[in-house]
């Protein structure tokens, strides 16, 4: 199979001298360097570059997230007009969420994702009423009774306890998909509006989404896609069945068969 490889910061010559010493059985990559860093395989012939490594000219705002007590930290970083760099850390995970994502391909508007742990908020309810009736009944009626205290005051604890797990495992976050392909891309806590850093990150994020986007035509939005989603895939932050259905649902889109059709 034929690569077209492209590289970085070598003239003709140097391309020459390096493929002599591969012709003549030497390892490649000791020449050149690392395989990731200098050699990019060109598979999409759109006229977008999308390096896996880009270098941050200019910082455009910087947003972090903190959830001290549910051990989540989210930080996000747009650079470069159109690049976002998202970082994630739980304690609940052991790999650690790390990449960066192209705004050109982002929906603007976010899929939003509330889950309120119904259950556990009920059964705090319940708990505390139980507890308050026996803590009643033990202390001050004539059935008074420490194993009934006791019982009172382990339902008031578990009570607490239900209130801290309902908080946990409520969730309300707005999550940013691909364009075309909807795939999941990253994810901000959803905070009141209000919040003047929070309504500052959202709008400037708005913004810069509208903004790449408006500079390209929607074939070179469809293939400049495909390709950071295959980008992401191969960092392991999709599934490969995630990049296989965006891919299928992209070659489906009006926009990609007239041009291919032409």
């Amino acid at each position: 199979m034929l690569y077209l490889l492209k590289y970085k910061n070598a003239n003709l010559s140097e391309v020459y001298r390096i493929f002599t010493k591969f012709i003549q059985g030497k390892n490649m990559s000791e020449e050149v360097g690392r395989a990731e860093d200098d050699i990019t395989e060109i598979t999409l012939s759109t006229g977008l570059e999308d390096d896996a490594h880009l270098k941050p000219e200019h910082v455009n705002i910087v947003y972090v997230q903190e959830q001290k007590f549910k051990g989540v930290k989210r930080s996000y970083k747009i650079f470069n007009e159109t690049q976002l760099y998202y970082t994630q850390k739980s304690f609940r995970h052991k790999e650690n969420t790390k990449h960066r994502v192209n705004l050109n391909y982002v929906n603007t508007r976010p899929e939003r994702e509330c889950t309120v742990a119904w259950s556990w908020l009920s059964t705090a309810f319940a708990t505390v009423v139980w507890s308050m009736l026996l803590l009643y009944v033990g202390l001050f009626t004539q059935y008074k009774a420490d194993y009934i205290v006791i019982v009172g005051v382990l339902l008031g604890t578990f009570s607490m306890i239900s209130m801290l797990i309902f908080y946990y495992r409520t969730q309300d976050k707005l999550i940013f998909c691909s364009h075309v392909g909807k795939i999941p891309l990253f994810e901000v806590s959803n905070h009141k509006p209000g919040n003047k850093e929070f309504d500052t990150f959202m709008e400037t994020l708005g913004q810069h989404i509208k903004s790449a986007q408006d500079k390209l035509s929607m074939h070179q939005r469809l293939a400049g896609e495909l390709k950071d989603l295959r980008r992401i895939r191969d960092e392991g932050r999709i599934t490969n069945e995630q990049y296989e259905s965006a891919r299928n649902t992209i070659f489906k889109h009006e926009a990609f068969q007239i041009k291919q059709g032409s």
